[in-house]
Formats: C-alpha cells, sequence, structure tokens
C-alpha cells in the first residue's frame, strides 16, 4: 500500500493534540506514507518538527493556503458546507484539487488518509484510490456544547447565527459515510453525532493513546495536598473549565481547605494571571518541557470539562504517571472503560466536585486503589502501541481499491 496522508497542518507542536494523534497513526499505516499539507491560511516559516516525525513520511509538499477573494455570493445560502472551501475560494480550491489528483497519480497512490474534517472537501475530489477521514472531534458535537454551556447565551442575530453554525456542521458531517469508504471519530460520542441517523457502527472509533513517557512502572503517589490541571490554556473547553472550578469549586471551598492548586499550561487568560498573583495557593507554571516532575508532586488531577468533545489526553497522562482524576462525567466519556468508583471518581456539580476532591485528598488507601487500577487500564488498552496496532488492522483487512463516487 502506499498512502497520500492529507493534513490542514504542519506536524510541528507538542502542544496540538491534532499533531500528535496524526503523527503516531502514521507512524503505524501499514505501507509508504506521502504527506501532503493543505493549510486554510498562509504558513509562517517551518519549524524543527515535531520531535520523531523526521523519518515518518517519504516526501511532504505544502499546497499554498486555501485563501483569496471569496466570490460566490451563493456561500451565504448554503445548508451545509460539503462544499464550503469551493464556493469561498473557487479558483484556490481547483488548483489545490489538481493538484492533488496529480500527486495521485504521480505516487501510484492507493489510499489516502485525511485527518480532519476540514480538508475532507478536497479528498471527496479525488478518483482512485480509497479516502479514510480520520474527523479526530465532531466540530458540530463541539460548537453545540460550547453554545449551550455559555454563562453570556447569544440573543437576536448572533443566535440564529450560531444555530445556523451547528446546523450546517451537523450537515456536512452526517454525510461523511456516503462520501468516504471509511470514517472514524476519536470517540463514541464523536462517531454517534457524526453518524446522525444511521446505524450505530457506521462511523469507527480510534482513541488517542498515552506517549510511553508516561506509560511507566506505577511511582510513587504525591505527597502535597493539593490538584493539578494541564493542558492548553489558549484552548476554549480548558479555559470554561477552568474559570467553573476556580471560581465554583476552589475559591468557594477548597482554597479555605488548603488545598493548593497548581495549573500548568501556555496561554493563561488574564483573569486566571490576576487570581494566581494574590493566592499563595495557586501555582500558574506556564509551558513546562516535562510535565512529568511538576505534577507528579500532586496525588489528584482535576478535570472539570464543561464543553467540547474528543477524548481529554491529560486523563490518559494522569493515569499513567499515577495521579487519581477527578473529573465530570464529560471529562470521561470517549474512555468507555473507565469505571466511576474503579478508576476515578466523577462528580458533576461544584459542590459534588469539592467534596470528591477533599474525600480522595483524606483517604490513602482508596487513592493507592484508584491510581493502581487506572494504570492498569492505561497500560493495557491505551499505549500507543495498542491503539497503532488497531488502526492498522484496519487497512489490512480491508485492500485497496477504487473508491465510491462523493456525494
Amino acid at each position: 500500500m502506499t498512502f497520500l496522508v492529507l493534513t490542514s497542518r504542519r506536524l510541528e507542536s507538542r502542544q496540538s493534540g491534532y499533531d500528535i494523534r496524526v503523527a503516531h497513526l502514521c507512524a503505524h499505516l501499514p505501507g509508504e506514507a506521502h504527506l501532503v499539507i493543505a493549510p486554510m491560511e498562509p504558513l509562517g516559516p517551518a519549524g524543527p518538527g515535531l520531535p520523531g516525525t523526521e523519518d515518518l513520511f517519504a516526501s511532504t509538499e505544502e499546497l499554498p493556503a486555501l485563501t483569496g477573494p471569496a466570490k460566490s455570493l451563493r456561500r451565504h445560502l448554503r445548508r451545509s458546507d460539503d462544499h464550503v472551501l469551493e464556493a469561498f475560494h473557487p479558483a484556490e480550491f481547483a488548483r489545490a484539487a489538481a493538484r492533488l489528483q496529480e500527486i495521485v497519480d504521480e505516487r501510484g497512490i492507493t489510499d489516502v488518509v485525511v485527518f480532519g474534517g476540514d480538508v475532507a472537501e478536497l479528498a471527496a475530489t479525488l478518483h482512485g484510490p480509497r479516502v479514510t477521514l480520520d474527523v479526530c472531534d465532531s466540530t458540530a458535537l463541539t460548537t453545540h456544547r460550547s453554545l449551550a454551556w455559555s454563562s453570556t447565551p447569544a440573543q437576536g442575530l448572533r443566535r440564529w447565527k450560531d444555530r445556523l453554525k451547528v446546523h450546517r456542521k451537523r450537515a456536512t458531517e452526517s454525510r461523511f459515510a456516503q462520501r468516504f469508504d471509511r470514517v472514524v471519530t476519536i470517540s463514541g460520542a464523536d462517531s454517534r453525532a457524526v453518524e446522525g441517523g444511521r446505524a450505530p457502527g457506521t462511523v469507527g472509533v480510534v482513541p488517542n493513546g498515552v506517549d510511553e513517557a508516561f506509560a511507566g512502572p506505577l511511582g510513587e503517589p504525591g505527597e502535597r495536598r493539593g490538584v493539578a490541571f494541564w493542558g492548553n490554556l489558549t484552548f476554549g473547553p480548558n479555559r470554561d473549565a477552568l474559570w467553573f472550578f476556580v471560581h465554583q469549586v476552589w475559591l468557594p471551598t477548597l482554597r479555605h481547605e488548603g488545598v493548593e492548586l497548581c495549573i500548568v499550561g501556555a496561554g493563561a487568560p488574564d483573569w486566571l494571571v490576576e487570581i494566581a498573583g494574590r493566592e499563595p495557593l495557586m501555582t500558574l507554571t506556564g509551558w513546562v518541557d516535562d510535565l512529568r516532575p511538576v505534577v507528579r508532586r500532586y496525588p489528584i488531577m482535576i478535570n472539570p470539562m464543561r464543553s467540547g468533545s474528543g477524548l481529554k489526553n491529560k486523563v490518559l497522562e494522569a493515569f499513567g504517571l499515577g495521579l487519581v482524576v477527578v473529573t465530570t462525567a464529560l471529562g470521561v466519556e470517549a474512555l468507555p472503560d473507565v469505571v466511576d468508583g474503579t478508576h476515578v471518581v466523577v462528580a458533576d456539580e461544584a459542590d459534588d466536585l469539592a467534596a470528591a476532591v477533599l474525600a480522595v485528598l483524606d483517604a490513602p488507601a482508596r487513592r493507592e486503589a484508584l491510581r493502581t487500577a487506572a494504570h492498569s487500564l492505561v497500560d493495557e488498552h491505551y499505549r500507543w502501541e495498542v491503539i497503532g496496532r488497531a488502526w492498522r488492522r484496519l487497512f489490512e483487512a480491508q485492500p485497496s481499491g477504487a473508491r465510491r463516487p462523493g456525494v
């Protein structure tokens, strides 16, 4: 098999779940792979790239950015985003599609793997190879949840535009299974959203894995009386989660119980920086090269997600590092093997989250049982090597051939 991998960005950030997922899954493709990048916006100078990806692809090509003067007024009347790139930038889209077909023909491509629905429209134009679309997270589900959770619901014209945005995303994602030979997402919830009304199982699930750096032997538990949170703090659902936890859980309850709060990640919002500046029990570290020694000092990782979709890598990392995870149900919906009370502690309301944190902090034997069970789970099911073998079998079990026509 010879693969063409289509992405919308370079693989260069250790903070990007997208970059990490693409790199690990491509490392397990059963054949030579060629990378084509179709950016939505002009890219800056190329960086050193994600470590470990230097020899991942036999060739790499960057297409011109899909930007330019929008010419078609009909784009405003669209019911879906099936052809949004072509509607907004017809000339640029036509050139990109033509070059993509040339690469397929020149390289003898048998299989195309597309990462992300934003470039799926380009792949739908191809003739010849089979096409697998990894939607990753359902953008329709993410957008719907973000709007539903917003503390300042939109009104009037903005509310109508938000609803139209969700409708278009749902309409587009519900047709992916018709347009491509194989469609997968990162979680069951995302797959159900993309399936729409189709039979369950139409859209497959390929979860994320945990890096081997987080999958070693179970270490000693953290001894500080505190909790840790980590992630990209410019990511909307992470900001929403922290706002909820800090304002409704930590400040009114846990701070008064002497519970420290350590937050790791780049891009802290101004409100969080201001609070950390006056609260001695709160620590903002910013970005750190090695997460492990920072968070291992704490016995608990909090995961108070209230919006978003997909799989929270921080949960798998916490399992691997031996931190007990106290989470909302949404925070572990992508991990069907996780059991409340066995691998994690689930609480959705502010008072329940505070009580759960205090109960775990004050029960060493319970902490040990939780973290031991979670560590075993991630070692057995969620290492990238395990995920990669299942991903590889998808292609080996279904031979290459002509793709169904796009619709």
